[in-house]
């Protein structure tokens, strides 16, 4: 196995984590094909050649409709996004699809790719509390403007069986025709993947990915997709609860090999650790032509871990793994109980060298004697894979970075990697969902903060931060800018 793990864990949390699943097998020989790009996918609504920001804030107060949901999209610009156009879209938006309601959640997940095929990036995003649970997602079309094109919203097809259809999107090219497919779940064990052919007028038609395990009631919680194999097409990938009937409610693990020939499934994959809600995301990590899938788990030992499951032509995990916690070697930090390192995380090049980075956020950790302040910490990428060497760590406390270190203010619950200024090296977006903004607020108005990429890695460096009060907006608790992906 030519991957090495950075850290020792301890046994008995192994047993229960299902993070340090032994793999079995041969080194992986280097592909044939080229090196895949470590950068993010491009999220350029207005084909300005510069990446956009989405912040979803699913609880939101919409035209005093509790819970209905908005997305607000900051443009980049050279500058990044600062400064920028920005724009607040709802169901009470002109010629977006719907009206607002209670609890329908709209902007409960996004994803981002260019569905019609016109070169501007769409934006899809789930609304899984519309129709009474059922749920629905609606296509936002990107065209010069942005995103003020109208929209297309598909629902199940399976409705009388289905809730929370929408909870997690992904976008990607399963059959390798260079047409980009849409796939979601919902709730009760159901994985829907789309045709090719999206239109603004019409959605095709939606095919009902099994699930296996014929002897349980399996949940998927979580998507994610990427060409692990290294052959052209997009593979998809889902984790969830084994058996939502029964005591334990332990994790699973499902793998579709894309093709022209339609999806191949493999059921609990062996090089992939059985779990929930630790899928946080995929990239080039050691660019060597396969796509990596990052595997998180906050109850590992004391303060959670951090894996990578190397891609290979026999598929996910197949090229090895690497696992690092705060206690590994150039990790910034303590492995302390609690801390909840890997309850976020999110790939992409940030120090602009060619391999994916990892950004772990640590929501419940303690700063300066604060309480549950969160914190961020950046892994580097490289030609042998995930390391410790040159990780940075930043929080409230870090100078440049706008705020303060406040209890439970749960900076880094959630994280994504983006290039908002065009310079290659992709911004870390992050999300605090506790943060306080207004006088009398609770715990969780909530805030978002742009830090730039470098050379050097993430950089507090002309940092930007902002809340709902950029868009004008006063309501109190409702966690904005949340929600930054599936």
């Amino acid at each position: 196995m030519r991957r090495t793990v950075l850290t020792t864990v301890a046994t008995a949390a192994t047993a229960t984590a299902g993070l340090l699943v032994p793999l079995s097998g041969a080194a992986a020989a280097a592909p044939a094909a080229p090196a895949s790009t470590a950068a993010p996918k491009a999220a350029d609504f207005n084909g300005d050649g510069y990446g956009d920001v989405v912040l979803a804030t699913p609880k939101a107060t919409v035209n005093g409709v509790k819970k209905a949901g908005h997305v607000a999209v900051l443009y980049g610009t050279a500058r990044g996004v600062e400064g920028g156009r920005k724009a607040l879209i709802s169901q009470a938006s002109a010629k977006v699809p719907g009206s607002p309601e209670a609890g329908d959640q709209f902007g409960g997940a996004y994803d981002t790719g260019d569905l019609d095929g016109d070169g501007y990036t769409d934006l899809v995003v789930g609304v899984p509390g519309e129709n009474d649970n059922a749920g629905l997602m609606t296509v936002l079309w990107g065209g010069r403007g942005g995103l003020n094109n109208g929209g297309l919203s598909t629902a199940t097809p399976h409705q009388s069986l289905d809730l929370h259809y929408g909870q997690s999107v992904v976008v990607g090219d399963f059959d390798g025709d260079g047409k980009q497919q849409l796939a979601t779940h919902s709730y009760y064990g159901a994985v829907s993947l789309s045709g090719d052919g999206f239109t603004r007028t019409w959605a095709p038609k939606q095919q009902r990915l099994a699930l296996g395990g014929s002897d349980s009631f399996r949940v998927a919680e979580r998507l994610d997709a990427g060409d692990y194999d290294g052959d052209g097409d997009d593979d998809l990938l889902a984790s969830g609860i084994e058996n939502i009937e029964g005591d334990e409610l332990d994790g699973w693990f499902g793998h579709w090999a894309g093709g022209r020939d339609g999806m191949t499934f493999t059921d609990q994959p062996a090089a992939l650790p059985p779990t929930r809600i630790g899928l946080k995301g995929s990239g080039d990590i050691d660019k060597d032509g396969y796509a990596d899938v990052v595997v998180t788990d906050y109850d590992l030992a004391k303060g959670g871990g951090v894996g990578v499951y190397y891609g290979g032509p026999a598929g996910p995990g197949t090229g090895g793994r690497t696992v690092i916690d705060q206690d590994s070697p150039g990790v910034p930090g303590v492995d302390e109980g609690g801390d909840e390192f890997g309850a976020s995380a999110a790939v992409g090049d940030v120090d602009g060298d060619g391999y994916a980075d990892v950004a772990v956020g640590a929501p419940a950790e303690d700063v300066d004697g604060r309480v549950a302040t969160g914190a961020v910490t950046l892994l580097k990428g490289s030609a042998s894979g995930l390391t410790g060497a040159g990780a940075q760590a930043l929080n409230q406390s870090t100078a440049g970075v706008p705020g303060a270190a406040e209890d439970d203010d749960r900076f880094g619950s959630a994280v994504r990697v983006q290039d908002t200024d065009g310079d290659g090296r992709a911004e870390v977006v992050v999300a605090a969902a506790g943060e306080d903004v207004f006088p009398g607020a609770r715990w969780s108005d909530g805030s978002d903060w742009v830090l730039r990429g470098s050379s050097a890695g993430v950089t507090a460096t002309y940092a930007y931060a902002l809340s709902e009060k950029a868009f004008g907006l006063t309501y109190q608790n409702k966690g904005f800018g949340s929600v930054l992906g599936s």
